[in-house]
């Protein structure tokens, strides 16, 4: 493939051949996808449970003084998480354990706006290194989805968000991206796109795993699992759509 930064089109329907494929696909990430969430959601459910009612409220409390030597660190810390993320990220590493953390660490809205930026800044610098011809481990392992290849020929905005959603690995995706002619641009804002309904799960599910207040806590874990079921509908809808008007 070509790896020149030349404008692509924005082809939002998707070729024959390929279609029954990325179907099969996208169903299988999104139904993934929710159960990584309920999965999470449930297991800090039960965990905040007996931590408020049994001798596990100690960790609450610890939880919470954590928190306060964060705050008191400043904006050394967010650098710190920052850096470690975005090259955790860049090396492959998977960005959602990531996420959690933020979220228990400096809270749902920073945690939320850390460790989007970082993981979209750590996929971009692998995007770059592959234009660099850093790609050589990752092409055989993309040899497992050759349907990937074709998806991505001309890679708009929509589609680099699509296949965020996908269990592709996320290394395996910025490397295929970087041997596409797609902006930087579209790499980005389809990047940042793309990670917003897990990253805005899973810093609710870690942001929950803090809070003093139960009813808070199950709250921010309701609000979890809204959040992927409201995406994987919106997927599903444009998945159907293109498929209708392939």
């Amino acid at each position: 493939m070509a790896t020149t930064d030349e404008p692509a089109a924005e082809p939002e329907e998707l070729d024959v051949s390929i279609t029954s494929e990325v179907e099969q696909e996208t169903s299988r990430a999104l139904g993934k996808e929710t159960r990584q969430v309920l999965f999470a959601v449930l297991l800090v459910a039960a965990f905040m449970a007996l931590a408020h009612f049994t001798g596990l409220k100690a960790w609450i409390t610890n939880v919470q003084t954590w928190k306060e030597m964060v705050r008191q660190f400043g904006w050394g810390a967010h650098a710190i998480f920052m850096i470690a993320c975005a090259g955790t990220v860049m090396l492959g590493v998977p960005r959602l354990p990531l996420c959690a953390a933020a979220g228990l660490v400096f809270g749902f809205g920073e945690g939320l706006v850390l460790s989007l930026v970082s993981s979209t800044l750590g996929s971009y610098g692998a995007f770059i290194l592959s234009r660099h011809g850093f790609r050589r481990a990752v092409e055989s392992r993309a040899e497992k989805w050759p349907w990937l290849k074709k998806l991505l020929k001309k890679p708009s905005v929509l589609r680099v968000f699509w296949v965020r959603q996908l269990m592709v690995p996320g290394l395996v995706l910025n490397v295929l991206l970087g041997m596409t002619p797609v902006k930087h641009t579209r790499f980005l804002l389809g990047t940042l796109l793309g990670y917003l309904p897990l990253n805005v799960a899973f810093s609710l599910v870690g942001s929950g795993l803090g809070k003093g207040d139960l009813a808070t806590t199950l709250t921010q874990l309701l609000a979890a699992m809204a959040v992927i079921n409201i995406a994987a509908w919106l997927v599903y809808r444009v998945m159907k759509k293109q498929k209708t008007n392939g």
